[in-house]
Formats: C-alpha cells, sequence, structure tokens
C-alpha cells in the first residue's frame, strides 16, 4: 500500500480522496443536474409568461383548427 503525506497548508477545508472514476462519474452527474436545473427554470419561466397573458387577456381559446383563420 502506498502512503503520502499531504502537508497542512493544503487542506484547506475538509479533504476528501475518492478514486478518479469516481470523481469522473460525479462530474458528469453534476453536468446532468445542471443541465435539468436549467431546463426546469425555463419551464418556470414559460409558466410564468404563460400566465401573466392569459391574465391581461393576450391569449385566445379556439375549438377547432378551423378557428385558426
Amino acid at each position: 500500500m502506498v502512503t503520502i503525506t499531504i502537508p497542512k497548508k493544503l487542506i484547506k477545508d475538509d479533504l476528501v480522496i475518492i478514486p478518479r472514476r469516481r470523481y469522473t462519474e460525479f462530474l458528469n452527474l453534476e453536468k446532468i443536474l445542471k443541465k435539468r436545473l436549467a431546463e426546469e427554470t425555463d419551464t418556470d419561466l414559460a409558466i410564468q409568461i404563460y400566465k401573466k397573458e392569459k391574465r391581461q387577456g393576450k391569449l385566445r381559446t379556439i375549438r377547432s383548427l378551423a378557428d385558426l383563420d
């Protein structure tokens, strides 16, 4: 087993040592979560715009595609 001494100067808060493969998996997971969060934010914004325009009467309701004229 390999022993490594890490100077206290390099350790500011907590130090966690994990295998490289796990670290890359963690980074990929973080990217996926950021993407989903961005999508959720976009959806929330679209809902807010819809509600605002509905209150202002800017949206119309149609009963069939023929009403699109």
